[in-house]
């Protein structure tokens, strides 16, 4: 295993790379408002529910799809390149679905279109933090970049509110604008994230014709260990995005039964996103200390033991205990899972397996709330025991992973 050598008296600064993709993804999700509102956006050109159903599940199906050719566009031109190819074409796309609000079927075939360029995003500029040259573990710059990712993710319903969230147009101008935004401040820093990308690969190569070769294996001996590996924290991650999803359909329908309840899940999402933005890096330090597998395993658990909770509890105190506990692990299997990917593969291949993560995020999205809602409407009690037993055999499934001897490039720990 590969062990940088770091000197533990200065404390270590995130590259201009992460800074750069971070800041980048703070201004595309504080004016993500398609992903937010899509629903909204669908009842408000008057469509039945089957035409509903239909349009989210194009726009998940898209995501999916987006994701995928992210990461493989960028493992053929390089992320920086299609992160901004895909800000520059999402711009008139969003721009003119504000113009289409009244025609259903250019909405729906603009909306899907834009999601899949918004997905896109996520793999490579996944892959230019994991593979930055942050000298620390990477589980630590991963929850260091979700901390902007949080905070757009914050300010957008606050951005909403403001402009008025049947204002369609005004606010699909505004994430036009903003994704015109990104593709410049991207454009002027090309030339940092393509010189972080060729010291990625010049790292890549060293690693593979040093005398340490014996000791990381060559990608042919292990290549089917580690791929299966990859492809593990895929599907569990897949598994466990399709439980968070009970945040957004299981858990408000829960929660109804409670007195306010409505007022309860605006106040849960708030305790969410405070306690991602100020407790998930220095949990991380915490987590970057266990292996990969235990510490993914170990998250997963705790968010969907959280969600139980939550969803089956019958006080405020009980469903805000809960909600804290789901939000705990998600502060620890998100940023685990992009930094287990970064781990396992090759920096040539990370970029790829950070799409096929994502494209299982979006599945796991397009998928659960649905299952949610059926589950928690049906038979409360039933579900949320399914809930921790799912959840526990996906976390299962991610320790059993990581058991063999792991000889892949690694990072720290």
């Amino acid at each position: 295993m590969a062990v940088a050598v770091i000197d533990k008296r200065r404390p270590l600064s995130f590259p201009a790379e992460v800074w750069i993709i971070s800041i980048t993804t703070f201004l595309s999700r504080s004016v993500g408002f398609l992903a937010l509102f899509s629903t909204l956006f669908y009842k408000s050109m008057g469509l039945s529910a089957s035409a509903l159903s239909l349009a989210l599940f194009s726009a998940g199906f898209a995501g999916v799809l987006g994701s995928v050719a992210g990461g493989w566009f960028a493992t053929r031109f390089g992320s920086t390149d299609v992160l901004i190819a895909g800000s520059v074409l999402n711009a008139p796309l969003l721009y003119l679905l504000g113009m289409s609000a009244a025609d259903p079927v250019p909405a729906i075939a603009l909306a899907s279109f834009s999601v899949a360029l918004t997905q896109s995003f996520s793999g490579p500029a996944a892959a230019l933090v994991t593979g930055s040259s942050y000298e620390g573990n990477t589980v630590t710059v991963v929850a260091f970049h979700r901390i902007f990712l949080s905070s757009g993710v914050t300010i957008a319903p606050i951005a909403v509110a403001a402009v008025g969230e049947n204002n369609f147009p005004m606010l699909f101008s505004l994430s036009a604008l903003g994704s015109l935004g990104t593709a410049a401040f991207l454009l002027t820093e090309r030339p940092r994230l393509r010189a972080a990308e060729s010291r990625a690969a010049v790292r890549e190569h060293a690693v593979s014709t040093t005398d340490l070769a014996a000791d990381l294996a060559p990608a042919a001996e292990y290549g089917g260990s580690r791929t299966s590996r990859l492809w593990a924290v895929v599907i569990v991650f897949g598994t466990a995005m399709g439980i968070y999803a009970q945040s957004m359909s299981g858990i408000p329908l829960s929660v109804e039964r409670i007195s306010d309840g409505g007022k309860l899940y605006s106040l849960l999402l708030v305790v969410n996103s405070i306690f991602i933005i100020f407790f998930e890096l220095p949990i991380s330090s915490v987590t970057a200390k266990l292996k990969w597998n235990y510490a993914l395993g170990l998250g997963i658990f705790v968010a969907g033991l959280g969600l139980a909770v939550c969803g089956a509890g019958a006080s405020w105190t009980i469903c805000i205990f809960g909600f804290v506990l789901f939000s705990l692990g998600e502060a620890i299997f998100i940023p685990q899972a992009s930094a287990s990917i970064a781990n396992i593969s090759t920096p040539s291949e990370n970029p790829r397996y950070q799409g096929y993560l994502s494209a299982a995020q979006s599945i796991g999205f397009a998928v659960g709330p649905g299952i949610g809602a059926f589950g928690a409407l049906h038979d409360s009690a039933l579900y949320w025991t399914l809930v921790i037993q799912i959840s526990f055999a996906a976390g299962a499934v991610a320790v059993v992973a990581g058991m063999a001897k792991d000889r892949s490039p690694d990072r720290v720990g």
